[in-house]
């Protein structure tokens, strides 16, 4: 007896798609092949099933459909944008003509313009652009922000605006910088270095809100000498977080344990530099600590202070060395395997 005639036409077929998609076993593929070849019906199936000319004729309709509906989406998005950015010249002109029927100059006029330029930058810029929406937003944010302050700075006649614009950039890039360089194409060198890219330009521009206030200062010597002691002690710290989580090679459990450890040692001491940068006498308060003396002022010395940075130190020591200690158990059972 011929083996092809024992297999059903119906689990053939059933059987047909996969065979199509090639997802079947080979002893599945095998017995449609087998069926196949002797089978006339079940063969007017399987051409059937592979004629994909309906299917593709469904799939580029389906794109047509979306993508006209991604553009009525779009202008209607445009329109409501012009819509809005011409609303937000209605002030504009009423100022405008204000201004000049008055007899005045046109100095505050700038301001207005730049405010709602501001204004602007967060509610029509999103609707007309398409790509890179977030870029775009925040830079023409930013842009409009330091042209405001620029003519409130002449308006006024101060000499403040780079001391109102360098923090406020500062501040802005410690929020916002983690997304853009996120969506910012750079070499291969440089992408797979972006959190330090991140820290480094944080750290340029921390450093120029202190430059950029000394020049407001009686002594800007002397306050840039403590200053950027101890701003160099706080970066060093958190470069050293930053340097270890990166190229440490070793599990997380490992860095989050170090990491814990150079936070504890860090807390505990940073009041010690500090004092000994602004007064040049070192002392370290743990050397005070004293657990059966809970008095906030004994012979001029904070008790008190001394026991809860020891705590503190204590506790980040005990945990980092815990979670240390489990990462290098996980390491070595891993080695194992």
């Amino acid at each position: 007896m011929d083996e092809r005639k024992e297999y059903d036409c119906g689990l053939i077929q059933d059987l047909l798609p996969l065979y199509q998609d090639d997802v079947c076993s080979d002893v599945s593929r095998k017995a449609v092949e087998e069926h196949l070849a002797g089978c006339k019906n079940c063969r007017v199936v399987a051409d059937k099933l592979k004629n994909t000319k309906v299917d593709d004729r469904l799939i580029l309709e389906k794109n047509g459909v979306l993508k006209e509906h991604a553009k009525r989406e779009r202008r209607k998005t445009i329109t409501v944008g012009i819509g809005m950015a011409g609303i937000l010249m209605i002030p504009v002109i009423v100022c405008l003509i204000c201004n000049l029927a008055i007899g005045h100059g046109l100095d505050w006029f700038f301001i207005v313009l730049t405010a709602l330029l501001l204004t602007a930058s967060l509610t029509v810029l999103p609707m007309l652009v398409q790509e890179n929406r977030l870029l775009w937003t925040l830079g023409g944010f930013v842009i409009s922000l330091i042209l405001l302050l620029f003519v409130i700075c002449i308006y006024t006649g101060g000499d403040w605006f780079l001391l109102a614009v360098i923090p406020t950039i500062f501040g802005l890039s410690v929020l916002f910088m983690p997304y853009v360089i996120r969506k910012i194409h750079l070499p291969n060198v440089l992408a797979h270095s972006k959190t330090l890219i991140v820290i480094f330009w944080d750290t340029i521009w921390l450093y120029a809100v202190i430059v950029i206030c000394g020049f407001y200062v009686k002594n800007p010597y002397e306050y840039w000498e403590i200053s950027l002691k101890i701003t160099t002690f706080c970066m060093i710290y958190l470069w050293a977080i930053v340097l270890l989580i990166r190229y440490l090679k070793v599990n997380g459990w490992i860095k989050a344990g170090v990491s814990m450890v150079i936070t504890g040692i860090s807390v505990s001491l940073v009041n010690d530099v500090i004092h000994y940068i602004t007064d040049g006498k070192w002392h370290m308060v743990l050397s005070d600590a004293d657990f059966s003396c809970w008095s906030s002022n004994v012979a001029n010395v904070n008790v008190v202070d001394a026991n809860i940075k020891l705590i503190i130190l204590i506790a980040f020591a005990g945990a980092g060395i815990l979670l240390a200690v489990v990462g290098i158990v996980k390491m070595c059972g891993n080695r194992e395997k």
